[in-house]
C-alpha cells in the first residue's frame, strides 16, 4: 500500500504531519509514505524504513482561493493529488483548506464512474457513542435526488466496511419525518431511497435528533448538511463555555467541578475531533481523506488510519459495485 501525505498546508505546519508519520510507520510494516513538501523540514524522516520525501516548495495556504489550486502545480497539496491521479499512490492525506483540496481533488483525481457528484462525508459523534456518518457536508450548494440517492449508496458501503456495521440504517435529513415532507428534491429523493435494493432505509430524519445515535448515515445536500455541522460545532463550544463558566463561579461549584472531572471529560472524549479521522471526500476512485486544519499529531495519525482502512478493505471498489448493482 501506498499513501501520499500533504506535510505542508496544515494550520501547524510540517512538524504534527513529521510526528504523526513517525508513529503510524511504526504500527504499518505494509505501507510506503509518499510525505509531500520542503526536503529541508522533513529530514527527520529520511532515515526511516518505507518513508519516502517528495520535494514540493510552494504551499497551499488557507486563505487562497479554492480555484487557485490548479496554478499551484508544485504545491505539496497538488502533488500529493497528482500521484494519486498517476496511480503512483492508493490515497492522500492532507490538513489543508477544505475547499482547495476537493477542488483539487475534482481537478486533478478520477471519479468513480456513474457519480454525478463527489461529496465531503464526516463521522458525527452521537450521546450514544455510536456516531453517525452525515454527507454531504459542503462539498456542493445543491443536489439533485439521485445524487442525494448516490450519497446513500457511498454512505452505507463505507458504515459496513469501514465502520463494521452490518446493515446500515440510512435516513434522509429533512424538516419533518413524514414522507411527503421536504421540497419536491426531497421528496423525490425519499422516494428513491425507499426503492433503493442496496441500503437500508428508515425514513427522514430531522435536525433535533442528528445526535442521538439512532441511524448509521445521514443523507444530506451539502448546504443544509453544512449548517448542520457547523451548528452542532457551535452549539457544543458555546455549551463548553457555559459549563466552565458555571463551574468556576464559587467555591463549592468548583468542588462539584472537581468531583465530576473525570467523568466529564471521559464523556466529552467522544466528541474530540482528533479521535475521528477526518472526513472522506466520497466519489473518487482513491482514498481522499481530509484531516481538520488545526490537526495536531494525533488527529493527523487518525487520518492517516482512515486512509490505510479504506485502502486496505478495497471500499473504494465496493462503492463502484454498490452504485452498478442499484
Amino acid at each position: 500500500m501506498k499513501l501520499a501525505i500533504d506535510a505542508m498546508s496544515g494550520d501547524l505546519g510540517s512538524h504534527e504531519v513529521v510526528e504523526a508519520c513517525k508513529m503510524f510507520v511504526k504500527d504499518h510494516g505494509d505501507v510506503t509514505l509518499y510525505v509531500v513538501g520542503k526536503q529541508e523540514e522533513l529530514e527527520e524522516l529520511k532515515d526511516l524504513a518505507n518513508v519516502e520525501i517528495v520535494d514540493a516548495r510552494e504551499v497551499v495556504k488557507m486563505t487562497d482561493s479554492p480555484l487557485g489550486v490548479r496554478r499551484q502545480k508544485e504545491s505539496s497539496m497538488v502533488k500529493a493529488l497528482m500521484m494519486a491521479r498517476k496511480d503512483e499512490v492508493d490515497g492522500v492525506v492532507s490538513c489543508g483548506s477544505t475547499g482547495a483540496f476537493f477542488t483539487g481533488a475534482m481537478l486533478f483525481v478520477k471519479r468513480l464512474e456513474g457519480v454525478e457528484r463527489s461529496c465531503l462525508m464526516a463521522v458525527l459523534p452521537t450521546f450514544n457513542g455510536k456516531g453517525s456518518c452525515l454527507l454531504d457536508v459542503g462539498a456542493n450548494a445543491e443536489n439533485t435526488a439521485e445524487q442525494l440517492r448516490q450519497f446513500a449508496i457511498m454512505g452505507s458501503v463505507y458504515a459496513k466496511y469501514v465502520r463494521h456495521i452490518n446493515k446500515p440504517s440510512v435516513r434522509l435529513l429533512n424538516i419533518g419525518a413524514e414522507d411527503h415532507k421536504g421540497d419536491q428534491v426531497h421528496q423525490d429523493a425519499y422516494k428513491l431511497l425507499k426503492e433503493e435494493k442496496v441500503i437500508q432505509f428508515d425514513g427522514n430524519i430531522e435536525g433535533r435528533e442528528l445526535l442521538d445515535g439512532n441511524c448509521d448515515v445521514i443523507v444530506s445536500d451539502g448546504f443544509a448538511g453544512n449548517i448542520a455541522l457547523k451548528s452542532m460545532e457551535g452549539t457544543a463550544l458555546g455549551l463548553m463555555k457555559v459549563m466552565k463558566k458555571a463551574m468556576l463561579g464559587s467555591t463549592k461549584s468548583k468542588l462539584g467541578a472537581l468531583l465530576i472531572k473525570d467523568n466529564l471529560k471521559k464523556e466529552l472524549s467522544a466528541f474530540d475531533y482528533k479521535s475521528v479521522g477526518g472526513a472522506l471526500m466520497m466519489g473518487f476512485s482513491k482514498a481522499i481523506v481530509k484531516a481538520h486544519g488545526g490537526s495536531d499529531a494525533r488527529a493527523v495519525r487518525s487520518a492517516m488510519e482512515l486512509a490505510y482502512t479504506m485502502v486496505a478493505e478495497d471500499v473504494v471498489t465496493k462503492m463502484k459495485e454498490g452504485l452498478t448493482q442499484s
